[in-house]
């Protein structure tokens, strides 16, 4: 067993995430034992101490995630309450703005990239099951060893390992739903079996969940899918893990993953917009169409040989599929193939150093088709060869990290049909001509730890390089995709990270400080008065607005590439009262702003930037039978962005109305609290989840962005084509402003045999 006297710093870590010690099937940590076994983090190709990584880290552990999913089986709420720097939940399928340090994170499944970085779709975290998951790493920043392009971070799910020996089994069956209604109750079962059997290993679970109908916290229903980007309610949910291993006789080892995964909402009504107030259910109207799904697929082969030429070497192959639609709206498809070759060699001529170089490859095909049946995006295929190296120089306490990773890319375009799906282009409706783009540059990282008794200091500065969305080829203004080169840089981000971590007797700790400088970094922004003034050009041509005087003149099918920079604090902390009580929590506070390109540097709206947020809980080991979870969710409101005036024209004339544009509104702060309970008897565990415990009654944050818009209060002239503008407009305001969930339960029952 590895040992390393700063063992207890990196239990902290784990401990800290949620408390969640109460939940542990397997005797309780002790964190004052000053011989420990390391924790490792597994999303470098080889296992790396949390202790040796210059960076923000947090573990989260399987007794902190059966807490969380005792109450939601929702992987985006569970890391909105654990990791401070993740966005507020958005209680859909989609994790739509739920921002990681005011950008995007990079997503793992067992070290394969799930996330679909060239037309992001925001399922990523519906990938996968969180019934299978048996331990997340979240990763702040870059690194030359796994590189994460222009995201903030990586977060790996990693899946539960194969019984050491001989065979045990696992069931579970939960039911769930609302205090209000009897229509909301849903159903879950899951069954694993594992074993090792000689040299071969071996896991295989199933996952089924069928889920009711929402309310909020009046007891009125919430549609199904809020916002029309795929819900939890009338939710069918079928997911199989099976994971095969194989021991050879010199320590070498292979293994085989394969895992799919469906989700689809069987929607009963459709949804209607109510101004000034939220979305509602219309009874009156049954839903037809395509309902929103997701379908993700994955197929993953390692091998490990822990001596071959001199070598420590791991080789990874995978290929993975995801599919994922909106109701009655956009299909995106995805398929990747990817390879790695990692090395370490067995003896340097320091032995306490360590070095790691190898090789990533990856081909990302990428298809969009629009509602209309019209491939917007057609077959963009991206290549990416990234060869990499790394060496850690340790000396006494003091550890120091650098690395290179030199990214290439290929991206190949058809030819393929303009749309100009938000106002027209100069080649909307026109088929443009594809071609080739090649991006490459070298990223560099570097990082130190200094080791003191029961204490770390950490400091990094990492670098980023990726391409991003796509979708900017839907609204081309040149005829061939070589001459659109200018317009799809890559973003490239500098990241610079200073913590402080650490134990002191039964209190632990881990506070950050980070800022992140970017060029050309991609942000969503309002262009709605774009929209009302091509439209309105074309009902009175005695109207003539100045496009360049537009909120967002440079955006692009309502993107813009703008240099950027994002910073903030975290911290997470625990302090064990007793054997019976532990308190803790984790805070976050970000801020960012763009260089606009008329108002130079203006703060980033919210779209981008979530609101102060903040997690408490007190974790309760009343003995070994009886424990539980109680905890508070705080998220802080934020101020509102400048006031803007929106002309607009009244009886051939213009006018002026005055608010915030979309994303800017202002956002009003929420506390919610969650109770999860459990009871182990000889036969099996019993547990509870209550979320939202007083059953409060309020919109998410996602949910207030664009209600408090400018074009939520637009009250035009009785005019037919008017009435029909302002119709528009206004529901494109409180279309997304929704209820979140009110009291909800979940009943289960596992077992273990």
């Amino acid at each position: 067993m590895s040992k390393f006297k700063l063992a207890p710093i990196s239990t902290a870590i784990l401990l800290s995430t949620l408390g969640g010690a109460a939940w542990a099937e397997s005797d309780q940590l002790n964190v004052d034992n000053q011989e420990m076994e390391v924790i490792n983090v597994t999303a470098k190709p080889f296992d790396t101490p949390v202790s040796s990584l210059p960076g923000t880290v947090q573990i989260i552990d399987q007794e902190a995630i059966a807490a969380q999913i005792s109450v939601s089986a929702d992987l985006s709420g569970l890391l909105a309450n654990l990791v401070p720097s993740y966005g507020p939940e958005t209680q859909m399928m989609s994790s739509t703005y739920q921002g990681f340090r005011g950008r995007k994170a990079i997503v793992m499944i067992d070290g394969v990239i799930v996330s679909n970085t060239l037309r992001d779709t925001s399922r990523v975290l519906s990938s996968i099951s969180v019934e299978n998951i048996e331990r997340i790493e979240v990763i702040q920043g870059a690194s030359a060893v796994y590189g994460n392009g222009e995201s903030a971070g990586v977060i790996n799910l990693i899946t539960y390992q194969a019984s050491e020996e001989g065979i045990a089994f696992w069931s579970q069956a939960k039911i769930d739903g609302s205090i209000h209604d009897s229509d909301s109750i849903g159903y879950q079962l899951s069954q694993r079996v594992s074993g090792t059997q000689g040299q071969f290993n071996y896991l295989a679970q199933l996952n089924w969940r069928d889920s009711g109908t929402l309310f909020d916290g009046e007891g009125t229903q919430i549609p199904s899918d809020p916002a029309g980007r795929g819900g939890q309610g009338e939710l069918e949910d079928l997911d199989a893990l099976v994971k095969l291993g194989y021991l050879f006789d010199d320590d070498s080892s292979m293994a085989l993953n394969l895992h799919t995964r469906k989700l689809e909402n069987q929607l009963s009504f459709a949804r209607k917009t109510v101004f000034d107030e939220t979305v509602v259910v219309d009874t009156s109207k049954p839903f037809t169409g395509d309902a929103p799904y997701s379908e993700n697929k994955y197929l993953q082969f390692t091998y490990h040989a822990p001596s071959l030429g001199g070598h420590q070497v791991n080789i990874e192959l995978s290929a993975s599929e995801s599919e994922n639609t909106q109701a009655n709206k956009v299909l995106t498809q995805s398929k990747k193939q990817a390879a790695r070759i990692a090395a370490q060699p067995l003896r340097l001529p320091r032995e306490q150093d360590r070095l790691t170089y190898g090789i990533d490859y990856q081909v990302d095909k990428t298809k969009q088709i629009s509602a209309k049946g019209i491939c917007e995006i057609c077959n963009v295929e991206q290549t990416n060869i990234a060869p990499f190296a790394e060496y850690e120089f340790n000396q006494d306490d003091f550890m120091l990290q650098f690395g290179v990773r030199y990214e290439h890319f290929d991206l190949d375009v058809p030819d393929y049909l303009a749309t100009g799906r938000y106002g027209s282009t100069p080649y909307s409706g026109q088929t443009i001509e594809g071609g080739s783009l090649n991006y490459s540059k070298p990223v560099f990282n570097l990082g130190g730890v200094y080791r003191f008794e029961t204490t770390e200091v950490y400091a990094s500065f990492s670098q980023g390089y990726g391409l991003g969305d796509l979708r900017r080829l839907r609204s081309i203004d040149v005829p061939e995709v070589e001459q659109y080169d200018d317009k799809m840089k890559p973003t490239e981000a500098n990241n610079f990270d200073l913590g402080y971590r650490g134990q002191f007797d039964s209190f632990s700790f881990d506070i950050g400080l980070f800022y992140t400088q970017s060029e050309r970094a991609q942000s969503y922004v309002d262009i709605l008065d774009q929209v009302i003034y091509g439209t309105l050009a074309t009902i009175d041509p005695r109207l003539v607005y100045d496009q360049s005087n537009t909120l967002n003149p440079d955006a692009i099918d309502a993107v813009v590439s703008r240099d950027e920079k994002t910073y903030g604090l975290e911290l997470i902390s625990s302090y064990a009262i007793n054997d019976t009580f532990t308190f803790g929590g984790n805070l976050s506070y970000t801020q960012g702003e763009y260089r606009h390109p008329t108002k130079g540097w203006v703060e980033m709206n919210n779209a981008r930037i979530s609101p102060m947020k903040a997690n408490l809980f007190l974790d309760m080991n009343l003995n070994d039978e009886f424990g539980g979870l109680l905890q508070v969710n705080y998220v802080g409101s934020r101020d509102e962005g400048t006031e803007i005036d929106l002309p607009l024209p009244q009886n051939g004339m213009w006018g002026t109305f005055n608010g915030y544009s979309y994303y800017n509104a202002p956002t009003e702060s929420y506390t919610t609290v969650d109770l999860s309970l459990f009871y182990q008897s000889h036969f099996g565990r019993f547990t509870l989840g209550i979320k939202n415990l007083f059953d409060k009654v309020y919109r998410p944050a996602y949910a207030q962005m664009g209600s408090g818009s400018v074009y939520g209060g637009i009250d035009l002239p009785s005019d037919p084509t008017l009435d029909q503008l302002e119709g528009l407009v206004r529901d494109y305001a409180f279309k997304d402003s929704y209820n979140a969930q009110g009291t909800t339960f979940t009943l289960g029952y596992q077992v273990y045999y």
